[in-house]
């Protein structure tokens, strides 16, 4: 199981959940514990402000709810401590009204509380201004992740070791006793027998002083996928037989720890000598003390290895992988299904380095085995396979594991890698018995060979002499800052010869920096779309072999509305329905908006993302008045205010706030969020004047009017230009209840064509028409006068192509128009063609017949399935006679029945007159010499009539379409 915080309030941390796999339904207190205890200490501190502020609105500080924390039920509760941390530990100072619980010394953290019954938010906000603070956040809580030869006799329901050819491995290595593999998660269950001969001394960091003992499972079973003992005649056998595997209990028995103990569970795997920390938990929110310890534990040469998060499915395009994976020194694992397609409920992004398979069978609490999934499952069969390459190549740093296993996947997404498989699907064998690559980018020597670089991953690489030059080319999803943090390997106490960075937009030099230090961050202004980064030596004459590392980080630039961080900062919207997309680019971002409303009304809002990553928090106040809070979902989801109720608006100033409710001060995202304001008030029509036939709104096809019809006698007139003859829907959408609305069209000389009403209690009314080339008016009216909400109008048009519809842009239109003006085909009701229809046997037959004209002699057979009243009667007949098909043993014809492209290709030979070549060969690959097909398809393919698909490929038993059966008849009669 993956770890996730939730946060269901703003300024308050979220607890980590089950994402993946089976889940049982939690007992909840609800979204929002102590609602209205909250609310009435809310509301006396309002009231004091406003005596104390008069009539302006209250700081949002002041009014956000306490900082809160979910407890194991999704119930939120206080926060016990906080994490705070120096940018400087020389300027550490003494910190009134704060009980120090912990130190970190690698970190400079400190974790606080304040003294009891003290005012929480003075306190935080006494600390944030202290000089030297580089943040105080909640220390939130964390939650595991999961979703639901030797001689092991369970070893063959083990099909994921095939998958990532770990067998073959084996006969290299299977044993790594000379590292120490770190297990940071609910603990391991330390007396199971397949276990408990592969672990080392633990901790337990719940209950300090306790054995590491699994209290939940998922502990137990990501061990096993990575260390069950092998070959010892028990169960199932990990990745590695013999390991050192040391356990660190940071999550409680439901799968719930905190973001502290998870950093302090990670170093204090560092401290007692782990070489590889495994991490089947995550959140969504990026904690820059989590990204500390990450870094930190690749200073002191610890891989880390994460699962990416099992919410793809559940989210979709909002998913993202989640942290610690996602930070760059962090080996990031996804899944992949038992057929090497990328697992849809893996979550996808830039930082995805590899997958791994989804389903296992592994180690469950209490000595027994079970079936497991998830990228929990998938991330211990990475680290495992990384203590196999340490174990054959002991020197190798972390970075340099990393890019092995990236090198030796197997590519099973997009060429090359993609954000939902990475680099491919983990291979075991490969990775002991690759070459390692120092610059696996290479050859990268120009823009057109520039190598894929992921946002937030790190890559290695070198600089192999002067005139060695290697290109990047980065896909940035929004304007903003690109960070590329450049480390050059050198030799202790050798000088970094100097290396010049160039930034390119498209084809245009943007900026060049020269590195002189081994160890340089370079930031870019950068607009979305492709960037490119070069790297090269300063003097092109230089001989010596430069490695180095080069990480790209990522921020998005300030909406188009900042600065408007506080209340009085605002940004003025005007007072109509809107849509506004903002992001939060800043630590603890918040964007406040101000409407100034002239007249009453109703308001809809609506708060919206398109990542996990940001929980909408939502507020709306008028100025003077309390502010109403909107946070009542999580991650992801959708903010807005109650459909049956909207907010009732009064003239006056409004104040809108929107954050990101994930923590108090959360980190930047590389996300947006769309804001949507419905304002029901007394519309203007934007098209008035169009009262006259002459002063009609000309209008373009496909493109949406609104309009309203504000006193009895109002006509709103539009005017369509047809450039050649269509089917042309016009449509009435939003109409008012109680009203019945009229298109009346007319032609350029004011003839009445037609006149269409709606059906009263209806809110639409369509008609389709079938007009020639010239200019058109329609008059739009209404049974009585609205101007509280729009109507909308649009006009769609379809140009006819010899009688059809839907050809116009299809590869086929030539043949098809071709066939249609010589009476050849014909097509169905509402001038459609359907070229992507299966063509049945009787139309067939029957286009054959029209096309190549009468047949010679033969005899008819005559079918129990078509009587001579049937539409094609004589058209199967004649087919049959001259031997161009044939029906079936019990004497029928089916004439509904769809071809597919053989019995297509049989026909079409035997109505050109061609004689099948029996082939010596296959014609196609899926095609074999002995398919009743095969001599037609011969001679077809060398008489040049037909091709196939790329491979060698005919796919005989698919089925045909109207479109290729056209396409056919169209070149034989050319």
């Amino acid at each position: 199981m993956m770890i996730k915080f939730h946060c269901h309030e703003p300024n308050a941390a979220k607890p980590m959940d089950r994402s993946a796999g089976p889940q049982n339904k939690r007992t909840s207190m609800g979204p929002k514990t102590d609602a209205r205890r909250r609310g009435a200490r809310a509301l006396l501190f309002l009231l004091a402000l406003l005596l104390l502020q008069g009539a302006a609105l209250p700081n949002p500080a002041a009014h956000a709810p306490s900082y809160g924390q979910a407890g194991h039920d999704g119930a939120e509760e206080e926060p016990k401590s906080w994490l705070l941390k120096w940018s400087d530990p020389s300027k550490e100072t003494e910190l009134s009204g704060t009980q120090v619980l912990h130190r970190q010394l690698e970190t400079a953290v400190m974790v606080v509380r304040p003294e009891p019954g003290s005012d929480v938010e003075l306190w935080l906000n006494r600390l944030r201004e202290l000089p030297g603070v580089e943040y105080v956040h909640p220390n939130g809580r964390v939650r595991m992740l999961s979703a639901a030869a030797p001689n092991d006799p369970d070893l063959p329901k083990q099909r994921y070791l095939d998958q990532i050819d770990a067998k073959n491995a084996w006969e290299i290595a299977h044993d790594h006793t000379g590292i120490t593999i770190a297990l940071v998660d609910t603990g391991i269950d330390m007396e199971h027998p397949d276990l408990k001969g592969n672990l080392v001394s633990g901790t337990n960091l719940v209950r300090p002083g306790r054995s590491p003992q699994d209290d939940n499972g998922h502990g137990t079973s990501v061990a096993g996928v990575l260390a069950a003992v092998g070959n010892n005649g028990e169960g199932v056998s990990g990745i590695l037989w013999n390991a050192k595997l040391m356990p660190v209990k940071a999550l409680d028995a439901d799968g719930f720890g905190d973001e502290q103990r998870l950093g302090e569970g990670i170093l204090y795997a560092v401290r007692n000598g782990a070489k590889i920390v495994l991490l089947s938990v995550g959140l969504y929110r990026n904690s820059p003390y989590m990204r500390d310890i990450a870094e930190y534990a690749e200073s002191k040469g610890v891989l880390l290895v994460a699962a990416t998060g099992n919410d793809g499915l559940k989210y979709g395009s909002k998913a993202a992988v989640k942290y610690p994976a996602g930070y760059p020194s962090v080996l990031a694992v996804g899944g992949a299904t038992a057929d090497n397609k990328p697992e849809p409920r893996s979550n996808p992004g830039s930082e995805v380095d590899i997958v791994a398979p989804w389903n296992v069978y592994t180690t469950a609490l209490g000595g027994g085995y079970k079936k497991e999934e998830g990228t929990s499952m998938a991330a211990p069969q990475a680290a495992a396979v990384a203590a196999l390459i340490w174990a054959k190549y002991p020197s190798l740093k972390p970075f340099q594991i990393r890019a092995l296993i990236r090198q030796s996947a197997k590519d099973i997404g997009g060429k090359g890698w993609d954000s939902a498989t990475g680099y491919g699907l983990l291979q075991a064998d490969k990775a002991l018995t690759a070459d390692y690559k120092p610059d696996a980018a290479e050859p990268n020597d120009s823009r057109a060979a520039a190598y894929h670089f992921p946002l937030h991953t790190r890559l290695s690489g070198q600089l192999a002499t002067g005139k060695d030059k290697d290109w990047f080319v980065i896909d940035i999803p929004f304007d903003g800052t690109l960070s590329m943090k450049f480390q050059g390997l050198t030799s202790p106490g050798k000088p970094l010869p100097p290396v010049r960075m160039t930034h390119y937009a498209g084809s245009r030099t943007r900026g060049t920096q020269d590195m002189k230090i081994g160890n340089k961050t370079v930031d870019w202004e950068v607009s979305k779309g492709k960037n490119y980064i070069e790297l090269q030596f300063d003097d092109t004459k230089h001989s010596g072999v430069l490695p180095y590392l080069l990480t790209a980080d990522f921020q998005i630039a300030p909406d188009a509305y900042e600065v408007n961080d506080k209340n009085y900062e605002a940004y003025t919207l005007t007072p109509n329905s809107q849509s506004v997309t903002g992001n939060f680019h800043q630590t603890g971002d918040r964007d406040w908006f101000a409407v100034t409303f002239k007249q009453g009304g109703k308001l809809h809002l609506k708060l919206e993302t398109d990542s996990v990553r940001i929980d909408p928090g939502l507020a709306i106040g008028k100025a003077g008045e309390q502010i109403l809070e909107i946070d009542k979902r999580g991650d992801g989801a959708t903010e807005l205010t109650d459909e049956s109720s909207p907010i009732t608006i009064t003239p006056g100033k409004y104040f809108i706030r929107v954050h990101n409710a994930s923590a108090s001060e959360a980190s930047p995202v590389v996300a947006t969020y769309k804001l949507t304001l419905d304002y029901l008030t007394v519309y203007d029509d934007p098209n008035e004047p169009n009262d006259k036939s002459y002063e009609a709104t000309a209008v373009r096809a496909d493109t949406e009017y609104v309009g309203v019809i504000d006193k009895a006698k109002d006509e709103d007139w539009f005017q369509l230009r047809l450039t050649q003859e269509s089917i042309v829907s016009m449509r009435l959408n939003d109409i008012p209840g109680q009203v019945t609305m009229t298109m009346h069209s007319f032609d350029k000389t004011q003839k009445s064509l037609f006149k269409v009403t709606s059906v009263n209690g209806k809110t639409s009314l369509v008609t389709n028409r079938k007009l020639s080339q010239g200019n058109y008016y329609v008059k739009v009216t209404a049974s009585k006068p609205f101007h509280h909400q729009y109507y909308r109008f649009q006009a769609n048009v379809d140009p006819l192509i010899s009688g059809f519809r839907d050809i116009s842009g299809h590869w086929a239109k030539q043949a098809i128009s071709g066939l249609a003006d010589q009476g050849v085909v014909s097509g169905y009701g509402e001038y459609r063609f359907e070229p992507g229809r299966g063509i049945t046997r009787a139309e067939a037959v029957t286009i054959l017949i029209r096309a190549f004209g009468e047949p010679g002699s033969g005899t008819a057979a005559v079918f129990k399935d078509v009587s001579d009243s049937h539409w094609a009667y004589g058209s199967i007949a004649k087919a049959v006679k001259a031997g161009w098909v044939n029906g079936y043993p019990n004497n029928t014809f089916a004439p509904d029945r769809l071809i597919i492209r053989a019995e297509m290709s049989a026909m079409f030979g035997a109505a050109m007159g061609l004689k099948g070549v029996s082939p010596d060969q296959p014609p196609f690959a899926d095609v074999k010499v002995d398919h009743w097909a095969a001599p037609m398809l011969m001679k077809l393919k060398h008489s040049g009539w037909i091709t196939g698909y790329p491979g060698n490929k005919f796919q005989p038993q698919q089925t045909a379409s109207r479109a290729e059966f056209s396409a056919l008849i169209y070149r034989a009669l050319k």
